[in-house]
């Protein structure tokens, strides 16, 4: 398998793989993301979101709920933005597939802070620097040390920021095959669609708690 075999496969997916059986895979990754978010003490409050849920962990049942929350109104939103815009006719099917199956990175985010030195590592750093952060005006933090705190916080998040990057990518790669529309047609009707489901979602999904 060459190089450019493999990026194909990584990052543009949706060229070969559409129809029922990727939207089977995409509902088992959100799914399979739900049930181990579960074991780990995640939530997915929003769209692109992911964080440790405390103090109270939501169920399984809870996080299903978010990742079809998730799932339907980025779709619901792009297929608005792709009546008005795209070319020419297009399936629904597609487009729904592509969105669920573009969520697979978060899955491996939630592997990546499943891994218990590394979840509470991102945990209790977060926690210190938080603590840490100055409340009154002209306060400075105290301690030099926290500096050091900041930089493996840094470190342990580069995975995850790489997996939100894919992510959005996918979503992004979904709707373009999916839809037809390429260039900045694309670019800014999913950008204003994701930036709305962003925060259609962050009220949605607190509904669930």
């Amino acid at each position: 398998m060459t190089d450019k075999t493999l990026a194909d496969r990584l990052f543009r997916p949706f060229d070969r793989f559409r129809g029922p059986p990727l939207l089977l895979a995409g509902l088992a990754v959100i799914m399979v993301t739900a049930v181990l978010a579960a074991q780990t003490g995640l939530t997915t409050t929003g769209v692109v979101s992911l964080a440790f849920a405390d103090p109270a962990r939501p169920g399984f049942l809870v996080l299903l709920g978010q990742g079809l929350i998730n799932w339907l109104v980025l779709t619901l939103c792009l297929l608005l933005m792709a009546r008005r815009l795209a070319p020419a006719g297009f399936r629904t099917l597609d487009l729904l597939a592509t969105q669920a199956a573009a969520r697979a990175p978060l899955l491996l985010s939630v592997l990546y802070l499943s891994v218990t030195p590394i979840g509470e590592s991102i945990r209790q750093l977060s926690s210190d620097l938080l603590a840490a952060m100055p409340s009154e005006p002209g306060q400075v933090m105290a301690d030099a040390a926290y500096m050091v705190d900041a930089f493996l916080l840094t470190l342990f998040s580069v995975p995850l920021l790489f997996f939100l990057g894919w992510m959005v990518w996918l979503m992004f790669h979904g709707y373009s095959t999916s839809t037809g529309l390429n260039g900045p047609r694309a670019v800014f009707s999913f950008t204003a669609a994701l930036t709305v489901t962003y925060f259609l979602t962050r009220g949605l999904t607190s509904l669930l708690h």
